[in-house]
């Protein structure tokens, strides 16, 4: 049973960020990397087994947390989520070479893959974070305002899992609260109406998370409120203005509203502390992963992405270097595949994939790109009909394979179904039902969603096509994406509005 703890926010402002995160071990990265499997996550990381079982369990028990705390039960045969541990910022530039030096972690939703990858030594706080995003997707597609999908995540984000016999819920996090207490406030206008991307500068972004927080914690720590809440989510997701909807459901302005939150945080908080020691704990298998992911596992994940000719030529250049080290590995050959189809010989790449195919003729990776170069060939410039529709059945051939392999792979859907976007009679129910998979198994890629929409609107099914657009429009992070989600949906509304 949970039990309710109070704690003065003001008064503890003053805490230290936190603790490095350091190994058990207390010594310096090993080269060998593992990868712990368990029912929801790979975790891949360097160092011993026992390094690298509690950062997996802490990710199974937090998914628990989750599940217990909204009433979701797991989905047999869901897609597992990759989770990469490195030690350094120069390790997460190696993914994400664009990378800001301060940031801890990041979490990747995208037509090219979903992963996270985090610096172990920064704590819990952003992989717990995305991660809620990730799951909020996952179980609650929807469409929510910014503020909401922000103060969910770091609402959750600060949960304490180490010990299942004490799991505390609601705590703060001190950046977040020290930008309350000392910094300015965003008008609540636009904290309610806008997106992290439209606020302006380090300070104002801090601002627009912490009091996002601030108010998921406030309209959750109240019964009363929670069902305001819940009526305001309805009615802001069915169109209504957000500062109507505050006005008719939660009895606010934005005046009132900000002075609630502002006495809130000057009283007593509370959180929650409770067991789970009766959840079991998880099952997990760890292996260690050849001696080429040392060098190129990173790598394998940066190569997949569009870089500017020099830098592919670069990374290619490497990859080749580093390849050459391990003939035969499937991880090197993989990943001089994808480079050598990226940036340099597509018989180079198709050579290195048969080798991974004769040694492992399931492995999916490998069929998606081999694939992949089949989609390219049909498509270069002076292929006739003929050899096009050729060259896409043999793309085809290599999907179903991959498919059987990997049944809960998103790519191989989408990659099916985009094949069959020029065919006659285009979209088929057969294709609608490959891109219902696509999105079904990967419900946080807004790509995906609006690539499904246009099926979905093209096939007739228009009120589909709403309900599938609703998340990536909203979406905080969404960029032009989400705007051109917001276009489409507006033009979709007013095709199915009434006539006056």
């Amino acid at each position: 049973m949970a039990t309710k703890t109070t704690t003065r926010a003001r008064g503890m402002r003053g805490l230290a960020v936190g603790v490095a995160l350091l190994l058990a071990s207390g010594g310096a990265a090993q080269a060998e990397w593992r990868r712990a499997e368990t029912a929801n996550f790979l975790v891949y990381g360097q160092g011993s087994e026992r390094d690298l079982r509690p950062h997996a369990e802490r990710l199974e028990r937090f998914d628990a947390l989750l599940r217990r705390q909204l009433g979701v039960s797991p989905v047999e045969g869901a897609r597992k989520l990759p989770v990469y541990l490195v030690f350094t910022g120069k390790e997460l530039r190696q993914v994400h070479p664009g990378m800001d030096e301060r940031t801890a972690g990041f979490y990747s939703a995208s037509e090219v893959d979903v992963y996270s990858v985090l610096n172990r030594r920064s704590g819990n706080h952003v992989l717990f974070h995305e991660y809620a995003h990730h799951f909020m997707f996952q179980n609650f597609p929807g469409r929510y305002p910014a503020w909401f999908v922000e103060g969910f995540a770091e609402f959750f984000m600060t949960a304490s899992v180490d010990d299942p016999a004490r799991i505390t819920l609601g705590y703060f996090h001190p950046g977040r609260l020290h930008a309350l207490n000392e910094g300015a406030w965003l008008p609540m206008e636009r904290l309610l109406t806008a997106r992290p991307r439209e606020t302006e500068g380090r300070p104002e972004r801090a601002a627009f998370y912490a009091q996002s927080w601030l108010l998921t914690h406030y309209m959750l720590s109240d019964a009363e409120r929670r069902r305001g809440l819940d009526a305001y989510l309805l009615a802001v997701a069915g169109g209504t203005p957000p500062l109507e909807a505050l006005q008719i459901h939660m009895g606010h302005t934005p005046e009132s509203l900000e002075q609630a939150l502002r006495a809130y945080l000057r009283g007593r908080m509370t959180y929650a502390q409770f067991s789970m020691a009766d959840v079991p704990e998880p099952a997990m298998t760890v292996q260690v992963l050849p001696e080429s992911a040392d060098r190129m596992l990173l790598d394998s994940l940066n190569i997949r992405y569009p870089k500017p000719e020099a830098d592919g030529a670069a990374l290619l250049a490497k990859v080749r270097e580093d390849a050459a080290r391990y003939p035969g590995d499937r991880l090197a050959l993989t990943a001089l595949g994808q480079a050598e189809m990226n940036w340099g010989d597509a018989v180079a790449a198709e050579a290195a994939l048969e080798q991974v195919l004769a040694a492992a003729p399931s492995d999916a990776e490998a069929l998606q790109l081999m694939a992949r170069l089949r989609i390219r060939a049909g498509d270069a410039q002076g292929v006739d009909a003929a050899d096009r529709s050729a060259r896409y059945r043999e793309a085809q051939a290599y999907l179903a394979r991959a498919l059987e392999a990997a049944p809960t792979d998103y790519r191989i859907y989408a990659a099916l179904a985009r094949l069959r976007r020029e065919a006659s009679g285009y979209p088929n129910e057969n294709d609608l039902q490959t891109w219902r998979l696509a999105v079904a198994y990967a419900p946080q890629v807004m790509g995906l969603r609006i690539q499904a929409a246009e099926a979905m609107a093209r096939g007739g099914r228009i009120e589909e096509a709403i309900l599938l657009l609703s998340p990536a429009a909203d979406n905080p992070h969404g960029g032009e994406d989400a705007a051109n989600a917001r276009e489409r949906l507006d033009a979709l509304k007013r095709q199915t509005a009434p006539a006056n």
